[in-house]
């Protein structure tokens, strides 16, 4: 069964930081090339983060560590 992550521990400025960086860059590669390939973009950002969100899960779980 997928354990679901602690949300009131959840580094909530790295998310928003993320978030920021993905949006922006995928505003300046809408205008510099093609919309499709900063969609592209953003959503490969955000389904790495995804993924990889196991290597965090740990401290996520447990902010002592």
């Amino acid at each position: 069964m997928i354990s679901s992550v602690n949300l009131k521990d959840l580094p909530i400025q790295d998310l928003v930081i993320s978030g920021l960086i993905i949006f922006i860059m995928s505003t300046i590669i809408a205008n510099v090339y093609n919309p499709l390939l900063a969609i592209t973009y953003a959503f490969g950002n955000i389904l790495t983060l995804t993924f990889l969100s196991w290597l965090y899960k740990d401290t996520w779980n447990d902010p002592s560590k």
